[in-house]
C-alpha cells in the first residue's frame, strides 16, 4: 500500500513539474541586424508583462492560445498567438519590423544674417505700408484748416455733408438761414479727406493681398517702397472704382499699362 502511495505521489509531482515547465514561453526579439533591447512583452490574457534583455531574450508565463503583444520604440507592434509547440521550444525567434516616419518637407530660405543682434536688427524689413499711412495722416493734420475749407467738394463726397439747417426767425424780419462757420466747414472737409484717404489706403492694402507681392514687385517691377505711390499714380484711371465693382481683369490691365509709364518717369 505504501509503495502504491509513493508511486502515485511521484506521478503527480512529475505531472505538475511538466505542466509548470510548459507554462513558460521563451523568446528572443531581433530586427534585421541585431537584438531588440528593452522591448515590452505583455500577455493580453493574464495582463502579465516583462522586458527583453540586452541580448533580446525574455521569459513569460503563458499557455496555449494566449496572445503576446510585443512593442518597442521605433518598431511596429506585433501580436502573436501561442501554439503548443512554441511552449516546448527553448527559444522562439521573434522578428520586429522598424517603423518608418515620414516628416513634412521643410524649405530653408537663404538669408544674410550675421548672428549678431545689433547688426541683424538693422536688416529687419520696414513696414512701408504703415509708414505711408502714418505720413498721410500727419500731413493732413498739419494742413491749413482755412485752405481745406476752400477746397471744392466732389460729387462723390456730397452725400457725406449734413444738410443745412433752416430755422424760423425769432422776429418778423423774414426767414433766416443758419450756416456753418468756416472752422466747422474746414473740420468737416478734413474728416472727409481723411476718410477718403483711409478708404483708398484700405483698397491699396487689399490689392496687394489680392494680387500678391510677386505681381507688383517681380512682374511689374515696382519697388516695394514705391508701392503706395504707384497706386496713387494709377488712381486717375479709376482703379478704386474698378476694385469696388469687382472688375479685376480691367484693373490688372490698367496696372500693367501704367507700370510702364511709371517706371519711365
Amino acid at each position: 500500500m505504501k509503495k502504491i502511495l509513493i508511486l502515485l505521489f511521484l506521478c503527480i509531482s512529475i505531472a505538475n513539474f511538466a505542466q509548470t515547465d510548459s507554462s513558460f514561453f521563451f523568446g528572443r526579439i531581433i530586427d534585421s541586424t541585431e537584438a531588440v533591447v528593452n522591448a515590452h512583452i505583455i500577455n493580453l490574457k493574464t495582463k502579465q508583462g516583462t522586458f527583453s534583455s540586452s541580448k533580446g531574450n525574455f521569459k513569460i508565463s503563458a499557455n496555449k492560445k494566449d496572445s503576446l503583444q510585443i512593442t518597442s520604440i521605433g518598431y511596429k507592434s506585433k501580436i502573436i498567438v501561442l501554439k503548443a509547440f512554441q511552449l516546448r521550444e527553448k527559444q522562439n525567434i521573434i522578428l520586429l519590423e522598424k517603423q518608418i516616419y515620414n516628416l513634412d518637407e521643410i524649405v530653408l530660405k537663404k538669408h544674410d544674417l550675421s548672428g549678431f543682434l545689433s547688426l541683424d536688427i538693422k536688416k529687419t524689413p520696414k513696414d512701408y505700408k504703415a509708414e505711408q499711412v502714418q505720413k498721410l495722416l500727419t500731413d493732413i493734420k498739419e494742413m491749413d484748416l482755412y485752405a481745406i475749407s476752400k477746397m471744392p467738394i466732389g460729387t462723390n463726397e456730397a452725400h457725406l455733408i449734413k444738410a443745412t439747417v433752416i430755422r424760423l426767425p425769432n422776429y418778423f424780419e423774414g426767414f433766416g438761414i443758419r450756416t456753418s462757420s468756416g472752422a466747422n466747414i474746414a473740420a468737416k472737409k478734413t474728416k472727409l479727406l481723411i476718410k477718403k484717404l483711409q478708404a483708398q489706403q484700405e483698397i491699396s492694402n487689399k490689392l496687394l493681398i489680392l494680387l500678391g507681392d510677386d505681381f507688383f514687385f517681380n512682374e511689374l517691377k515696382i519697388p516695394k517702397e514705391k508701392y503706395n505711390h504707384f497706386i496713387t499714380f494709377c488712381s486717375h484711371k479709376g482703379i478704386y472704382e474698378l476694385y469696388q465693382k469687382n472688375e479685376i481683369l480691367k484693373l490688372i490691365k490698367i496696372l500693367k499699362d501704367e507700370s510702364i509709364r511709371y517706371l519711365k518717369l
